[in-house]
């Protein structure tokens, strides 16, 4: 069979109507001698691309889609091999994508990219998540069908890449065998947009890059000139700080599908509902509908995601689901740097270093669960990095020493691993004692004109992280950084602020390891009747030369909206003086604290710009704001603590 004709009889017997001349040259050139543009072999001859195939959807829209085919000489391969998809909102054409695309092609898989809906090739409008299950299960099955594909497909892919697998998996397409969601959330609700009743601005500024290369963008740059300037920078922070926005008073409104999509996601269904439970945002709600598949869960404890990984395959483990993997590093947003923010944790037992280490774990994967290579070494169920141990000195590049090392288990979190109580003291003291007075209390005033500065996580590019990207975006010592005019000094630490609490322990007397989930638990007054309570676990290091101040290294953080306190469904307001338990979890974290360092929690009520300021009215709709006297109570009757998973 010659090259043209097992192209086109691949498209013409999937079953499709109107598909029998994507792949067609004569169709396309009129000589079936010619190659159809849309058809190209790699230089090395080892791959056939076929680019902008229709794939329909069931509503008959049909979405854009690359095939790239393993060949010997030009030719594609006869035999019928497992297919790899990929879906993006970002241009298939991206270089990373194709990139990717030929790793996987070059390797032995047919390999699909694909346009969502509304997206670069592909027709529509898009909206985002709420459209993924359908489209995703549709593209999984036309492409199982296709005589090239032997009917097994997986999945790959990062960010939003990784949010569509999930998506995908909730209507249980039989063709879907495996998937590797690299940091993406199993609910946009609970993970994401509404980080503990709070809307966590992220995703906010996603929505603003993808409108900024939407339809709308792209046939008007002007429109992309405007909502650039309200996304990047300084530009988001101020208008960020003029949550809640309104219809057609931003430039937002200039790209009418972004805006609708932003004002339902962040501004009209502020509490949990049917609309977050639908398949494309609500995933976890319909995990039992996942196909019984293995799955590689990945994230880096730096990202927006480690809780709802970890979650998501602890989940999938209770559930009974064999062969759930997860891969843990020291890592930000869609990278493997081993330097981030302003630390470095070295290599200490590394497997991934750089991207391509990552390329071919997700090879191996795909080997052993696509083509029964049972030789394709993926590693023990969980391998985590444990943060800490480093020594504490400035490296060449500038950055502080924290190190770490790799763990190879079976499973996550270790078994080994004990639920601790630390408890907040009078005085700012943290220990595992329970207090035992009987009345103590620490109050603190929060202004929302003057908010304390998000610091070690990546979630919005501000400060140092518009000069380096996802790699600036790491951990970074608690000092304040420029937000908005008048919020904060700059360069001054965070714990010298008056509306932030500290407790801390003494020096430890020997090196303490935790490795799992963690909890906060507070109880609560206010004389408002709403605000936040964010709390943040750090590991201390004491004063050296390089750090004569010492050094105060983020390891974990949550925050919960009061109101929120008793379920996301229902909020209820404060009543002054009313003193209230709040429960909520910090990001799963793993790391060693050394002897001689301190254990710190800090509490407070902002944390711009990852998560927008609450104004402490109650009314989410209200631009109006009020100060909050909040008290924190740690009495032997109403203790607050946070849980640590202390390893044996």
């Amino acid at each position: 069979m010659d090259r043209r004709t097992f192209v086109q009889a691949g498209m013409a017997g999937a079953g499709m109507a109107g598909l029998g001349a994507a792949f067609d040259l004569e169709a396309s050139t009129g000589d079936p001698e010619a190659p159809d543009p849309r058809l190209s072999a790699a230089a090395e001859g080892d791959v056939v691309v076929v680019k902008d195939v229709p794939v329909p959807m069931r509503d008959g829209l049909e979405l854009m889609t690359d095939f790239y085919l393993p060949a010997e000489n030009g030719v594609p391969l006869e035999r019928q091999l497992p297919a790899v998809l990929a879906r993006t909102p970002y241009d298939k054409m991206r270089p990373i994508s194709i990139e990717h695309a030929m790793f996987f092609a070059r390797n032995g898989y047919v390999s699909v990219v694909q346009d969502c809906r509304g997206r670069f090739a592909s027709p529509g409008d898009f909206f985002p998540f709420v459209q993924e299950p359908e489209d995703g299960y549709d593209a999984v099955e036309w492409v199982a069908r296709h005589p090239a594909c032997d009917g097994q497909v997986g999945t790959y892919g990062v960010s939003y890449q990784a949010w569509v697998q999930f998506e995908t998996a909730t209507l249980n397409p039989p063709s879907l065998k495996t998937m590797i969601p690299y940091e993406g959330p199993t609910n946009a609700y609970t993970y994401s947009m509404k980080g503990g009743g709070a809307l966590h601005l992220g995703l906010l500024q996603w929505v603003l890059s993808v409108a900024s290369n939407g339809n709308e963008a792209r046939a008007n740059p002007q429109i992309t000139e405007a909502i650039n300037e309200m996304r990047t920078g300084q530009g988001f922070l101020e208008w960020a700080s003029r949550i809640p926005w309104r219809r057609g008073e931003t430039p937002l409104s200039l790209a009418p599908t972004y805006e609708e999509a932003a004002f339902q996601l962040y501004f009209e269904n502020y509490d949990y509902g049917d609309f977050w439970r639908q398949p494309g945002l609500g995933m976890d709600e319909h995990f039992e509908s996942f196909p019984d598949m293995p799955i590689l869960w990945v994230v880096g404890w730096f990202d927006w995601y480690p809780r709802t990984i970890s979650d998501g395959y602890q989940a999938m483990v209770r559930m009974g689901r064999e062969n759930q993997h997860i891969l843990i590093g020291p890592w930000t947003h869609n990278n493997f740097e081993s330097s981030i923010g302003d630390v470095n944790f070295g290599q200490q037992g590394a497997r991934i270093r750089v991207y391509d280490d990552y390329l071919n774990l997700e090879l191996r994967w795909f080997d052993r669960w696509l083509k029964g290579d049972e030789s394709a070494d993926v590693w023990a169920p969980a391998k985590y990095f444990i943060m800490g141990g480093g020594d504490g000195r400035r490296t060449e590049n500038g950055r502080i020493d924290q190190g770490g090392e790799w763990r190879y288990e079976e499973s996550w979190p270790p078994t080994e691993s004990e639920d601790t109580a630390f408890y907040l003291h009078e005085g700012g003291a943290l220990a595992p004692e329970r207090p035992s007075e009987r009345t103590s209390s620490t109050t603190y005033t929060y202004d929302p004109r003057n908010t304390v500065s998000s610091n070690g996580r990546c979630i919005v590019a501000y400060g140092p992280a518009l000069e380096f990207g996802f790699q600036g975006m790491g951990p970074r010592d608690q000092i304040e950084m420029e937000t908005l005019p008048g919020h904060g000094i700059p360069g001054m630490p965070i714990a010298s602020r008056p509306d932030v609490l500290v407790f801390q322990s003494a020096p430890l007397a020997a090196e303490l390891t935790i490795a799992g989930n963690l909890t906060a638990v507070l109880h609560v007054s206010s004389d408002a009747p709403d605000t936040d309570f964010y709390v943040k676990l750090l590991d201390v290091h004491p004063s050296s030369p390089d750090y004569p101040s010492g050094y105060a290294f983020p390891v974990s953080e949550g925050i919960l909206r009061a109101r929120y306190r008793e379920s996301f469904e229902q909020p209820r307001l404060m009543e002054a003086g009313e003193v209230y338990r709040l429960e909520f979890p910090l990001e799963p974290s793993a790391n060693l604290f050394k002897a001689g360092h301190r254990i710190r929690v800090d509490v407070y009520s902002s944390s711009f710009p990852n998560f927008d300021i609450n104004r402490n009215t109650g009314d989410p709709n209200d631009r109006t704001w009020r100060v909050a006297n909040n008290t924190i109570h740690h009495d032997t009757t109403r203790p607050s603590y946070v849980s640590l998973p202390v390893l044996a």
